[in-house]
């Protein structure tokens, strides 16, 4: 018979066990991502860093042209070439598009061919040509029929048409130039926007904002509007870098960063998007409008954070938005949306590592500018400028009566007040620093695709309260390039140094997540299940592949 002093010092043993193990066993932690894990992707090799990204769907199969220093490379869906034409070096026997055009080139102007504009004539099923416009021989133009197996290029030049003062064919900036080719009337129109300075406009002059038309000669080009240039007091001093340019059915639009103050050197920088209609594409028509990305922290009690300014676009992508976003924005799935990566960029131009994420539904951009021009010429007594005192002279809006008097609004106009739309990040993205940005629909989602500095591609569901980070993994040492493209439904089109990568829409894989639990719990479009202790794709599952439940697990 056990007695009653035994069996209490039974209870206070079991009980000092206890306690022991409650200090000696340490709870069992586990990391449920790992963003490390390295990803194979498809991908194709040049000779040098990509310079220009053109993804046409309109021929046969989805094919990619790649513009690199001194040559244009096709490349195929299933990641090969096709075929290369050779742009450079303009004293090199092989080059094709060298010897074409009787023109000399300058002693001082550059040998390599950096291919700054590379697009698609707007009727490809009709006209299956490529553009292309290098730095050298005076930013002259070429094309080639892409459904040829080896294109052959023809020179847009008219030499009895030039002179160094007037050259409508002269079209690509060395300092950098966006091109949008759109259809107007069954013509061919190319919208340019292009960073210039005295040396270039001195000689073969080209334009801040011109619009061409085809010769239908095939020859050149015809110049339907003057164009706007930045005035001759300002060019080597006021610099105007153009970062994107799309099209919609009634206008096309152009994004830059420039200073405030043309005439003060140390003014801040900003963001302008500029706005040209298709059917009227003249000067006194040209509208811009200063972009905003902020941040406003929710104002507490002796609070340390502060609004900020996102005031450098750092890449720009025209898309749309899945269901469950576009309610949040309050726009129809329809709406034209203008997505676009920011950094803080101070008064000496440093930028630095911090990214946000503001979309601009289109509708909501053009009505500011309307109704900011509005305002300029309506009658008030506030004190409004015209603005875009880098184009032309100074001047007070005259706030004219508009009934019967529409002459004020026929002159170029810049918007008083910036427009402006909160980081869909909400300062979140502190220590990255973006430099590419697509934004495509899966479901009623809405997916992000982010390249970085770093040279790695994050993938984020997108929402104005709650971002899901599914992706993010490396594409190699080098920074992500600013032009993306979308290939297919499914997949996309991202460069890094001389490699472009095809990156799933969806994601590389699921190997990332850890758990079975992150693992069924990843967005259903990824496909991912658990798999003898991995989270894989159906695919690649050699065993039993379970994307419903879990097995219990030990968790302390």
């Amino acid at each position: 018979m056990v007695t009653v002093t035994a069996l209490l010092a039974i209870c206070i043993w079991i009980q000092a066990l206890s306690a022991s193990g409650q200090q000696t066993c340490p709870s069992i932690h586990r990391e449920v991502v790992d963003f490390k894990v390295e990803y194979s992707l498809p991908y194709f090799q040049t000779n040098k860093p990509i310079q220009n990204i053109v993804v046409n769907r309109d021929s046969t199969s989805t094919e990619v042209y790649l513009g690199c220093q001194n040559s244009i490379v096709a490349v195929d869906d299933a990641m090969r070439k096709k075929w290369e034409l050779k742009t450079g070096p303009v004293d090199s026997s092989d080059c094709e598009t060298c010897h074409l055009c009787d023109i000399k080139n300058d002693p001082q102007d550059p040998v390599d061919t950096d291919n700054k504009v590379l697009v698609l004539d707007p009727v490809a099923y009709f006209y299956p040509y490529l553009y292309i416009c290098g730095n050298t021989q005076h930013g002259i133009c070429f094309f080639v029929n892409f459904s040829s197996p080896q294109p052959k290029p023809k020179c847009l030049y008219k030499k009895e048409h030039t002179s160094s003062t007037d050259c409508p064919d002269c079209v690509a900036s060395p300092l950098g130039t966006q091109v949008t080719a759109v259809e107007n009337r069954d013509t061919a129109l190319f919208f340019v926007a292009a960073s210039i300075n005295n040396k270039v406009v001195q000689k073969y002059q080209r334009r801040s904002i011109s619009v061409l038309r085809s010769l239908s000669t095939e020859d050149g080009f015809h110049k339907i509007m003057d164009g706007l240039t930045v005035l001759p007091n300002l060019r080597d001093s006021y610099t105007i870098d153009y970062i994107y340019s799309f099209s919609t059915k009634e206008f096309v639009y152009f994004l830059s960063v420039q200073r405030e103050n043309p005439f003060r050197n140390n003014s801040a920088f900003q963001t302008h998007l500029g706005r040209l209609p298709i059917s009227t594409p003249e000067v006194w028509m040209y509208r811009e409008v200063v972009l905003e990305c902020r941040y406003e922290p929710k104002r507490r009690k002796r609070s340390s954070l502060r609004d900020i300014v996102y005031n450098w676009l750092q890449a720009a992508h025209l898309g749309h938005a899945g269901k469950d976003f576009a309610e949040e924005l309050r726009v129809s799935v329809k709406e034209d949306i203008l997505y676009g990566v920011f950094t803080l960029v101070n008064n000496q131009g440093e930028r630095q590592r911090t990214s946000a994420l503001c979309a601009f539904p289109l509708s909501k951009v053009n009505h500011v500018i309307d109704m900011g021009v509005e305002a300029c010429c309506a009658s008030g007594t506030e004190q409004l400028s015209r603005g875009l005192c880098h184009f032309q002279p100074c001047e007070s809006c005259p706030h004219e009566n508009s009934e019967g008097n529409h002459t004020c609004s026929h002159k170029a106009t810049l918007v008083s007040k910036p427009h402006y739309r909160l980081d869909i990040f909400n300062s979140k993205m502190r220590d990255v620093l973006f430099t590419s940005v697509l934004v495509s629909t899966i479901g009623n989602d809405t997916v992000g695709h982010f390249g970085t500095s770093d040279g790695r591609i994050l993938q984020v569901i997108l929402t104005m309260y709650k971002q899901t980070v599914f992706a993010n993994y490396s594409l190699g040492d080098v920074g992500v390039f600013r032009t993306a493209a979308a290939f297919s439904e499914d997949s996309l089109i991202f460069a890094a140094g001389n490699k472009m990568f095809k990156v799933p829409s969806a994601g590389p894989g699921c190997e990332h997540f850890l758990t079975c639990p992150k693992c069924l719990t990843a967005p259903g479009f990824m496909n991912c299940g658990w798999c003898s202790g991995k989270c894989s794709r159906k695919h690649h599952c050699t065993s039993v592949w379970n994307k419903d439940s879990c097995a219990p697990i030990i968790t302390q």
